[in-house]
């Protein structure tokens, strides 16, 4: 699902400003870091992924790093038929082969898919207090293609306590169903076998933001976000329930969205090492909007527990979301099986990710040095998400990761 996997998007500026880059390439060149993460929601998404990267210092102006991602994506996810649909044969979700000519979709389809993506960074000092990053990625999937090229702009004051950022990302995809190069024509019917070539869709990201040394122990960081996409916006294996009055399915049409999306955001970041214990406090609250009128609200906060000789700690986290639906956004529509083909509006989907819905998600890291600049860390966290108008109104699932990293 498009949903939970970790997106190409325009990298933001570091919340603590950064040290000597040339005493740090003399003391610690290199820098690898890998790592395994499984996701697994209660009788619907599995998701195992690994990832691994590589950072160092390639001259004391320059510091170039390449990060792989590999992901397989398995289970069941609601393709937005409602329950008591009769299908004919299942569809796909994202990575499966979507319905038969004269078949229908299932509440619950069955899919597999799986992803690689590479992205490489180059960042350059210019100067003493001016930094420019460059950033190039591709991803692949069964049924997707990504890629895209950011570049991102940091300048500080002359005593380094002020930061200021301006970046831009654009980005290129590439959309079909699995086995075919085609996508569903939006709003038709499903037993029509409707279909269209590849869906292209460009995005261009902008970030501006200004982060702020506000004592030895606290910095505070503001961006602003805006971006635009336009193009093929609709999935290409979801589909909504016409039904009657008693609210029984008499029909299944594919989904269809607007074919451009705005979207802009503000988020506020708190960095704070108490004293004498020399913890570390993490808080962070994002407010989202966009044209489908979808609004939300996150706050993050994590708190960083230091014990030991060796300096192991403990990080407890909570993320809280919430967001109000789109505007187009309908569990079924209503229509008389008596009066003929139904007279649908001009953009309309079920998709659950586009209901109102809350999410909670709690857990802990734990992280464990070891010698020669080795760390082992471990994650375990639990969400719970609730839904307003889905068939499927709550989701659960644990995330579990575990990481090592060594400088060279």
């Amino acid at each position: 699902m498009k949903s939970i996997r970790n997106k190409l998007s325009l990298a933001t500026c570091s919340l603590l400003t950064t040290g000597n880059a040339a005493a740090e390439a003399i003391e610690n060149a290199w820098e690898v870091d890998g790592s395994y993460l499984h996701y697994s929601e209660v009788d619907r998404v599995t998701v195992n992924k690994l990832i691994g990267s590589a950072k160092g210092f390639v001259s004391t102006k320059d510091t170039a790093s390449i990060k792989v991602v590999f992901d397989a994506m398995s289970g069941a996810t609601p393709t937005g038929a409602v329950k008591n649909a009769n299908p004919l044969t299942s569809t796909g979700a994202s990575g499966g082969t979507g319905p038969v000519g004269g078949g229908t979709a299932a509440p619950l389809a069955e899919f597999d898919d799986t992803r690689v993506a590479v992205s490489v960074d180059w960042a350059h000092e210019h100067t003493r207090t001016f930094n420019m990053n460059y950033n190039g990625a591709f991803s692949v999937e069964n049924d997707w293609r990504s890629v895209s090229a950011a570049a991102t702009a940091n300048k500080e004051n002359a005593s380094r306590s002020t930061k200021f950022t301006f970046g831009a990302a654009i980005t290129y995809d590439e959309i079909w169903r699995k086995g075919s190069t085609t996508t569903p024509e939006p709003l038709s019917r499903v037993e029509d076998n409707l279909f269209r070539g590849k869906g292209e869709r460009s995005t261009t990201d902008l970030i501006a933001g200004i982060t702020q040394v506000i004592n030895r122990r606290t910095v505070a960081q503001l961006n602003l976000a805006f971006g635009i996409a336009n193009g093929y916006m609709t999935d290409p294996y979801k589909i909504f329930s016409v039904v009657d009055s008693n609210g029984i399915e008499w029909d299944q049409y594919y989904e269809g969205r607007p074919d451009s999306r705005m979207r802009w955001s503000i988020t506020a970041n708190l960095n704070h090492q108490t004293f004498p214990g020399n913890n570390n406090i993490h808080l962070s609250y994002r407010y989202y909007a966009d044209d489908w009128d979808i609004k939300s609200h996150t706050l993050n906060w994590k708190h960083r527990f230091n014990f030991g000789k060796n300096i192991q700690y403990i990080e407890p986290r909570v993320r809280l979301y919430t967001q109000s639906e789109a505007e187009f956004y309908q569990n079924s529509f209503f229509a008389d099986p008596t009066a003929g083909a139904p007279n649908l509006p001009q953009f309309l989907s079920a998709d659950y990710r586009l209901d109102e819905m809350s999410s909670a998600t709690g857990g802990l890291t734990y992280g464990i040095p070891f010698k020669h600049d080795a760390e082992l860390r471990t994650r375990l966290e639990y969400m719970y998400q609730t839904f307003k108008n889905s068939e499927f109104d709550t989701n659960k699932a644990i995330i579990f990761q575990i990481s090592y990293g060594k400088r060279f």
